[in-house]
């Protein structure tokens, strides 16, 4: 039966098995597992989208006061608003990315089957369902970043095909309309390209293409957003953003903002005596109307902010890298995980998968802190043997992600840092697989 279905015209873009039982693997998983949950996740991020995404719906986006970019609302105009639509978008989005997890671990000459295994241990971490359950931007843009590397394994910096620039281009300008934050990667990569056969004429070669989309969906969105607020700013929670930076130094604010500071101030101290998150303190004092005789919107308030935020910063910059180190960055290598979901909705069902998450939280953050230690190794690698490796262009981006995010944000950092985990994981068993050669039976597994 199972070859019957897998040489129907159901499987037309594939002839490999392993692929095909990844889909139905894949698939099934997922069926199981939603019908245990039964449930999705809409978090206060959430309204955002889809107050965009309904005005998407209307084909007018005149008045649209900024706080979101649209590729996430994108595919929610897709399904006509259907939030329980889009949740099953997203499980197929899933068993795509489980694909190009596969492609690239073969990429990587892992074998077929070890990649294939490989795979299904990726994909069968729980926060990756229940991320795929939530009105989040998590699991698109981990395709996005996922079929990315795959082209970025598959000799990139060595071919020279204007086909694949276009495509990888077009993949990283959507990534930027999910997130903004992310627009540095196309940046990243072109150094290497600048760095791997470096001279001046490499400057401005046919790879300079990678730039061209993720710059337009940035600045495109960013002068949308001028017309309708005002402000030049890929979403309008900049300012704000920078201001949340300073939640633990807020009374250093210059005098001119004290109108700023002692609301921030009297609600961080609430916070820490309610055992509320510090972090989120901002948004209190915004909630709480402290500010509303001082801006008349959402999005000048959030200028203020952002001046607030960037005078603060300027003149307490030892409190302001103290608290990225020792909180954001920090964070980043934590897991935002299980406990921020829902629960499955029988209780005993929901007991036994916080064992297995327990477990698996365990193992995967074993993994985070055993990439973060191998950093400094493929570093001193790349100046020795002077070649720029799969390896290195993971650990640069994913290590840049983590300096970046923590220099940007405080709060929930560790969601930053799950798009990248599963080349986190291939990394460290990239390293096992080429260099701890007294594991024999482990080398075995993973050749």
């Amino acid at each position: 039966m199972l070859d019957k279905l897998f040489n129907s015209k159901l499987f037309w873009f594939t002839r490999s098995r392993e692929i095909k039982l990844l889909v139905v693997i894949g698939l099934l998983f997922r069926f199981i597992m939603f019908l245990l949950y039964l449930d999705g996740n809409v978090f206060p991020d959430s309204w955002g989208f889809i107050a965009l995404g309904d005005q998407m719906l209307t084909l007018d986006l005149y008045g649209y006061t900024g706080e979101r970019s649209p590729g996430y609302p994108f595919l929610y105009f897709l399904v006509f608003g259907s939030l329980e639509a889009l949740i099953v978008l997203q499980f197929v989005i899933g068993v795509v990315t489980s694909v190009f997890w596969f492609k690239t671990l073969v990429n990587l000459n892992f074998s077929v089957k070890n990649s294939f295994w490989i795979t299904l241990f990726l994909e069968s971490f729980m926060h990756v369902f229940l991320y795929e359950t939530s009105i989040l931007v998590e699991t698109p843009a981990l395709l996005l970043i996922s079929i990315a590397f795959y082209i970025l394994t598959d000799s990139y910096f060595d071919k020279k095909s204007l086909k694949t620039e276009l495509i990888l281009s077009a993949l990283l300008g959507y990534l930027v309309l999910l997130k903004p934050f992310f627009v540095y990667i196309p940046f990243i990569i072109y150094g290497f390209v600048i760095i791997k056969n470096f001279k001046f004429s490499n400057f401005v070669s046919r790879k300079i293409v990678v730039l061209v989309f993720p710059l337009m969906a940035y600045l495109g969105w960013s002068y949308v957003n001028k017309l309708n607020t005002g402000y030049f700013v890929s979403t309008t929670f900049y300012g704000l953003n920078i201001a949340q930076n300073c939640v633990y130094f807020a009374e250093k604010g210059p005098k001119e903002y004290d109108w700023i500071n002692k609301s921030y101030v009297k609600h961080r101290e609430l916070s820490i005596a309610k055992n509320e998150d510090v972090a989120m303190t901002i948004w209190r004092s915004y909630g709480s109307g402290d500010f509303d005789f001082k801006c008349y919107n959402f999005a000048q308030l959030s200028d203020e902010l952002g001046k607030y935020g960037k005078a603060t910063i300027a003149d307490n910059p030892k409190d302001y890298f103290e608290q990225v180190i020792k909180r954001s960055w920090f964070d980043f290598w934590f897991i935002f995980g299980k406990n921020i979901f829902k629960p499955f909705k029988i209780e005993a069902v929901d007991n036994v998968m916080n064992k297995i998450w327990f477990a698996q939280k365990i193992l995967l953050l074993s993994f985070k802190f055993s990439f973060l230690l191998l950093i400094p190794f493929y570093v001193i690698k790349f100046f020795r043997d002077k070649k720029i490796t799969n390896e290195l262009v993971i650990i640069t981006i994913v290590f840049a992600t983590s300096v970046l995010q923590g220099l940007v944000t405080y709060g929930t950092n560790a969601k930053y840092a799950f798009p990248f985990e599963f080349l986190m994981t291939i990394v460290v068993l990239l390293f096992a697989k080429k260099y701890i050669r007294f594991i024999k039976p482990l080398n075995r597994i993973l050749e």
